[in-house]
């Protein structure tokens, strides 16, 4: 299969220069070229030194071998997902969506098989989580005042769902950008994706508790 040409561009504009670096230890690409949903794509190159290379392209994100490490076993664990900003679980879930473009060292192969085997105790944390905050989330949105604090609840609320859902099947969740589409993709049915509409539906009015009650109680049925 051909690769998209955002894909082509970094590889032979932008990787063609770093790759004869024998600090580097393998390069991928991920976004929406990749994934068939945009023509944007992003190029993240990781150095088996102690520290990224000050002369490091800025046209690629860059991380140490330790650093992905790191956050591949983090994830693991069950740790590091739980917040739309989680480092773990955007690193991670973007190389697992990915293509490599270099693995010289053929640590990226290994680490391409280690998350092929999804990691149990991310579903069950993140199962868990859903289902111990879903009543205290809606007594939230209930004594909510503040616009921004019932954007915060429910940002942080909708992001850790999807994370539990995408995790039931096997799947690092990609972020609320590509959820719809992801959710097509995986087969992972209608009935969340409504729900969430009525949560959305909901706020400003007395209904926005139960309408979350309900968002919860529906993933954690699909999970």
């Amino acid at each position: 299969m051909s690769l998209p040409n955002a894909v082509l561009r970094l590889s032979t504009d932008v990787l063609a220069d770093l790759n004869d670096d024998e600090r580097l230890a393998f390069a991928y690409a991920h976004g929406p070229a990749l994934s068939g949903f945009g023509e944007d794509a992003e190029l993240v190159c990781v150095w088996e030194t102690a520290e990224v290379p000050e002369d490091a392209s800025a046209e690629a994100v860059h991380l140490t071998v330790s650093r992905f490490q790191k956050l591949l076993e983090a994830l693991g664990r069950g740790e590091d997902w739980e917040h739309p900003s989680s480092e773990s679980l955007k690193v991670i879930g973007a190389f697992a969506e990915g293509t490599l473009l270099a693995d010289d060292s053929e640590l990226g192969s290994k680490a391409r098989a280690e998350v092929t085997e999804f990691p149990q105790a991310l579903a069950d944390a993140s199962r868990e989580a859903v289902a111990a905050e879903a009543e205290t989330l809606a007594a939230r949105l209930a004594d909510a005042t503040d616009p921004w604090e019932t954007a915060e609840a429910l940002t942080t609320g909708l992001h850790r769902a999807y994370v539990a859902l995408f995790a039931a099947g096997g799947y690092f969740f990609p972020g609320h950008a590509g959820r719809a589409e992801f959710i097509a993709r995986y087969l992972l049915g209608d009935e969340v994706p409504e729900a969430e509409t009525a949560v959305w539906a909901a706020v400003g009015t007395d209904a926005l508790p139960e309408a979350w009650r309900a968002f919860a109680k529906t993933v954690l049925d699909n999970c």
